[in-house]
């Protein structure tokens, strides 16, 4: 007994080993923490820039409508007192726009829109005006289109927008006078104007339309 050393191991004291381990993972928590992003306290409505000019923005559009729906209204008026109405018209020499068969797509325009408003009983605004008087007015635009000539002419300038895509190469115009006027031709073009097509060179899958469809969308002829 007296030969064995009698002190006794610390025990509080940790090996080598134990402190390193100790020490790193001391170590990955600190650098856990400093990752750690921070979120920075959100601003109040009051104090937030974007919370003002989002509130802004409806108030200057606002504006904007309501000076554009007064202007819009002023014109409506003004043309309604002096018997004058906005006419908007596609224009293009009459073999283009009548005997074209890459434009047999109109007649069925033409047919489709009167069949829907008659369905829901509405007023026609579009016809096909033949040599146009208006065109005495619009020298510059009369030089353009090869004689004789044919306007799509209507009150609705998205229909009209739409005729100027589908035809493609028309003349887009707009004018603003009496429908009488308007909608006044010089000459009308008859049904049997244009020459029959070679039956040698018509390919299509199906007939040629009858000649003077037109004549069915000239003014006064709605009911036909």
């Amino acid at each position: 007994a007296s030969g064995k050393s009698s002190r006794r191991p610390h025990v509080g004291r940790p090996t080598s080993k134990f402190r390193v381990d100790t020490r790193r993972v001391r170590m990955s928590a600190f650098a856990m923490s400093a990752a750690a992003p921070v979120v920075a306290p959100a601003k109040t409505r009051g104090g937030s820039r974007f919370t003002s000019k989002a509130r802004a923005v409806p108030v200057r559009r606002a504006g904007v409508r309501t000076t554009a729906t007064a202007e819009a209204a002023s014109t409506d008026t003004a043309a309604s007192a002096s018997g004058t109405q906005k006419f908007y018209f596609c224009l293009a020499n009459a073999d283009f726009m009548l005997n074209d068969e890459n434009n047999e797509h109109l007649p069925e325009v033409l047919r489709e829109r009167r069949r829907f408003y008659r369905e829901i009983a509405r007023e026609q605004d579009f016809w096909v005006v033949p040599n146009p008087a208006f065109l005495d007015a619009m020298p510059d635009v009369a030089k353009k289109v090869k004689q004789p000539c044919v306007a799509v002419v209507t009150t609705d300038k998205v229909w009209n927008d739409f005729i100027k895509l589908r035809m493609d190469r028309v003349y887009k115009g707009a004018l603003t006078g009496d429908a009488s006027e308007v909608l006044a031709s010089k000459t009308l073009i008859k049904a049997d104007h244009f020459k029959p097509p070679d039956p040698s060179k018509w390919t299509a899958p199906y007939a040629k339309y009858a000649p003077g469809w037109w004549e069915a969308f000239y003014p006064g002829n709605e009911n036909a």
